[in-house]
Parts: structure tokens; C-alpha cells; sequence
């Protein structure tokens, strides 16, 4: 990972960054539902100025420049004093990699030395929050090891709740000179479309597996699922349409070696989830390859995430793979049968059942 290093702002670059701060929260706010459009960067600078009364000197506060070799590469603002008096812990208002230099990896670097700036004047955690809307953030942060501490929830009662569309940000535009929300609005068309193109691809896929239509189309839709994430920074997305990518490759394919990229980026960079889907197809790999430790191992991962979200069929698949692996170990297997019949069962996967009585065959005499 490449190192990054902090320095104070100078004046100048603190106000362009209250500038850009104030533009961009504002904005979050907005599409949060939290604030309406009309005033709300003149409020996002009033918040931020009543938090920084001092500017860059107020006591406490560290707002600070991200450097390469001396280029300037990101910016952070953290509080060493945190705002609901957690002791020992700071928090993190705000962190953005410069735009010219993301893709690099470096808002992991980024926020790594803010940590280390925080931990040498005293902190023993660092606390952020981080909006619903903003996955790749959310990525970013639960695979540098943050935990989730607090989480709000909220849904619209109104029987006429208003509904996400783009004329609302043309119109904004066109008929009040507010082009504030049309970032928003085509970053949220963009992740509809990707959401939309691999969900076709996943239908494609299980006409593939029924034998029930044409499935051509299946991988130019997963590639441009990854392109239409990435673009929209939606990093989890892209990881599920990355794992998909994968699948189609192992699956349709039978080519393990251009999976395996595929599945490690997913396993990496996905929610649960998606993760217990690469990572079963990972297993998968491995138990070919005949390494049964490692698919062993990578099984039972992909298994404990699917007991913890719930998919029944999703872990009485899994069992069929460690069922066989079983076998070829010597070791018992009775239960493992018995809990993926009763799990297939339950889930009504019919076609998971099937495996499961080929498996026992194999495992048991």
C-alpha cells in the first residue's frame, strides 16, 4: 500500500476546502432526504463554521493535507475531542482523495495516516459516520476494520411519498438554476442501470442452468454492471457483479483460472453476501484443484456468512461441496447430510436436494 503522509492545511487550501465541503455535504444531506435543496449549502457552512470557529486553528481539531512525495493527493478533518464525549476517541468528519488520484488504493492509505495522527495525540479509536447512500465509503471503512456501533433507520409514512427521479434534478436546474442535485441524480440512474444489467445477467445465468432459453448475453451484461459501478464508485456493487463474473466463468465456462481474479476481487471488496458466493466458488476452484484444506476451509467461511444472513439453500449447497470433501478425508459425514436435507427441504430447493442424495451416496456406505 502506498504511504501517504499528513501535513496542517495552509489558508488557502482550508478555504478552498470549506468550499468543497460545505458543496458536498449539502448534497448528502439532500439525497438523505435530511435537508431540502433550497439553502442547504448556506447551512452545511454554517454547521461546519460552528464546529471550526478558530478555522484551521480551533483547538482539537486537525485539518490536514495527504501527501505522496510531496504531492498533494487527499484532505481530512478529525476531532480529537468526539462530538457525543465518547472518551479516548476521535472522530473522523471528513476524508476525500483528490480526483485526479483516485483508483490508486489511496483512500485506504489516506485514512490510515489519519489514524496515525489521531493515535499520536492521544486517541484510542476513531469514530465517522458514513450515509446510506455512499457504499463505496461504507466498503472502505468496514474493510479497514471499522465495526458498525450505532445505525439509523428510517421509512417515508407518507402515503405519497415522493419518489426518486431525474426530471426533479432537471428541473431544479432548468427552471431554478440549482444544478446541486445533478450529480446525484445521474450517479443514482447509473447505479440503476448496472443494478438493472446484472440482474439480467443473472437471469440469464439460470436459463443457462434450466436449459431454458438463450444466455449469450450474459457476460457483455456483467461487464457493463462493473462498468457502471466503478463509474458510480459503488464499490459493492461492483464486487457483486465482479463475483458473477466469476460464476459465469467457472460455471458456464468450466475455466477456473479466469474465475479466480474475479472471485478474489468480490471476496475482497463485497458484502456478506456476495462474499459467501465468492467465496463458495473460490472453494469450488480449490476442491478441482485438489486442495481440500483450503476448500474446506473457504466452504465453511462462505457457510458461517450464509447461516448469518439467513439462506438456508445457500448453506445446504455449500454442505453438498463439504459432504464430498468429507468423504475424500475419511471423515463422518451423517450429519452434514442430515442438516442439508432438512435445510433444502425447508428452503423447497428441489434441485439441491437431488445433490444432496448424490452426495451421501458418495459419503456414506
Amino acid at each position: 500500500m502506498t504511504t501517504v503522509t499528513v501535513r496542517p492545511m495552509t489558508a488557502s487550501e482550508y478555504e478552498a476546502w470549506q468550499h468543497d465541503l460545505a458543496t458536498e455535504y449539502a448534497e448528502d444531506q439532500v439525497a438523505a432526504g435530511n435537508w431540502p435543496a433550497a439553502g442547504a449549502y448556506e447551512r452545511a457552512r454554517e454547521e461546519n463554521a460552528a464546529r471550526l470557529p478558530q478555522g484551521a486553528a480551533t483547538d482539537g481539531m486537525l485539518t490536514l493535507i495527504g501527501t505522496v512525495d510531496g504531492e498533494r493527493v487527499g484532505r481530512l478533518w478529525i476531532g480529537l475531542a468526539h462530538p457525543r464525549a465518547v472518551p479516548d476517541c476521535a472522530f473522523l468528519y471528513d476524508i476525500e482523495v483528490s480526483a485526479e488520484h483516485r483508483g490508486r488504493g489511496l483512500g485506504r492509505a489516506l485514512l490510515a495516516a489519519g489514524e496515525e495522527a489521531a493515535r499520536e495525540r492521544g486517541a484510542h479509536a476513531l469514530e465517522l459516520n458514513v450515509f446510506g447512500a455512499n457504499p463505496a465509503a461504507a466498503d472502505l471503512y468496514r474493510t479497514s476494520g471499522y465495526q458498525v456501533i450505532t445505525q439509523h433507520m428510517r421509512k417515508d409514512l407518507r402515503r405519497t411519498a415522493t419518489r426518486f427521479t431525474p426530471s426533479h434534478a432537471y428541473e431544479r436546474a432548468a427552471f431554478a438554476g440549482d444544478p446541486g442535485e445533478l450529480a446525484a441524480a445521474d450517479r443514482r440512474l447509473t447505479v440503476q442501470e448496472a443494478e438493472t444489467c446484472l440482474n439480467r445477467a443473472k437471469l440469464a445465468h439460470a436459463r443457462y442452468l434450466t436449459g431454458t432459453g438463450d444466455h449469450d448475453e450474459e457476460l457483455p451484461l456483467l461487464d457493463r454492471a462493473v462498468t457502471l459501478f466503478r463509474r458510480a464508485t459503488d464499490a459493492t456493487g461492483e464486487a457483486e457483479a465482479l463475483a458473477w463474473t466469476g460464476i459465469y466463468h467457472q460455471v458456464v465456462r468450466r475455466d477456473d483460472t479466469a474465475a479466480v481474479p474475479y472471485l478474489r476481487r468480490a471476496a475482497e471488496h463485497g458484502d456478506p453476501l456476495t462474499r459467501s458466493f465468492a467465496l463458495r466458488h473460490l472453494g469450488v476452484a480449490e476442491h478441482r484443484a485438489g486442495n481440500l484444506t483450503a476448500a474446506r476451509e473457504l466452504l465453511e467461511e462462505s457457510t458461517a456468512l450464509r447461516r448469518e444472513h439467513g439462506f438456508p439453500a445457500g448453506v445446504a449447497a455449500n454442505l453438498v461441496g463439504l459432504i464430498y470433501i468429507a468423504a475424500a478425508e475419511g471423515r463422518d459425514a451423517t450429519g452434514m447430510v442430515a442438516e442439508a436435507r432438512a435445510l433444502a427441504t425447508e428452503a423447497g430447493a428441489t434441485t439441491i436436494l437431488a445433490e444432496v442424495a448424490e452426495a451421501a451416496q458418495a459419503a456414506i456406505p
